[in-house]
């Protein structure tokens, strides 16, 4: 099932959804038959691909970033290192983003101008900034371990 969105031309967003989905479906349930045939490289590959995909600014993607974070860490231990190396890529292209994103709203608190309520709050984006830094180092520690390894 979650392999066959591979067959999509442009399937980085694809994966951001399904993981998004699949992860938070997943730990509520004990047994979800349709996922047990699905292994962990499966799994990377919808991980590492949906890291590819973040628009800053939508509501909905954030609420999927902290699943997504977790996904990720659980799944990177399977990860060959031009994988991680990508994915560290990802995740710091993200996280420039991010912190672009913060100095935006700084700005716009230090002239008294409202966030509208569909956008992320300052505090919101920075819990986000400190799960992803988490994902970042661990990340590069399990690089670490596979170069040292070698």
């Amino acid at each position: 099932m979650i392999p066959d969105y591979c067959k999509f031309k442009s399937y980085t967003n694809h994966a951001f959804y399904i993981a998004g989905i699949f992860l938070r479906i997943t730990p509520k349930l004990k047994s979800v038959t349709s996922l047990d045939s699905v292994t962990k490289e499966q799994w990377w590959d919808v991980m590492r691909s949906a890291w590819n995909y973040y628009d800053i600014r939508n509501t909905c993607d954030f609420e999927c970033l902290l699943v997504h974070v977790d996904g990720t860490k659980k799944y990177m231990q399977i990860a060959s290192r031009s994988d991680l190396e990508r994915l560290i890529r990802s995740v710091d292209e993200f996280l420039e983003e991010l912190q672009e994103e913060m100095q935006r709203k700084r700005r716009w608190q230090e002239m008294g101008l409202e966030i509208e309520p569909e956008i992320q709050s300052l505090d919101q984006i920075e819990g986000i900034a400190i799960a992803v830094k988490e994902l970042r180092t661990a990340a590069g520690d399990v690089l670490g371990a596979l170069v040292n390894h070698y």
